[in-house]
């Protein structure tokens, strides 16, 4: 799938360990971007990139009181 990453490659990407991994998909699962978690298995699963970006920079934007463009 363009634009996705499995979780190993995911988790490779940003260098996030197994509980921070599961802290952040928590969150962005639960977010307006949602969409963006591929799961079409228990085992098998897809990170829309793009969208997680987004997700990070809205999620920074609340963090620090200030409006993304």
């Amino acid at each position: 799938m363009d634009g996705t990453l499995s979780k190993k490659d995911f988790k490779e990407k940003y260098k996030y360990s197994e509980s921070t991994y599961h802290r952040r998909i928590n969150l962005f699962k639960q977010s307006k971007f949602r969409k963006g978690y591929i799961a079409p298995t228990k085992n098998e699963v897809h990170i829309n990139i793009d969208l997680y970006e987004q997700f990070l920079k809205e999620k920074s934007a609340e963090r620090l009181h200030y409006q993304t463009v």
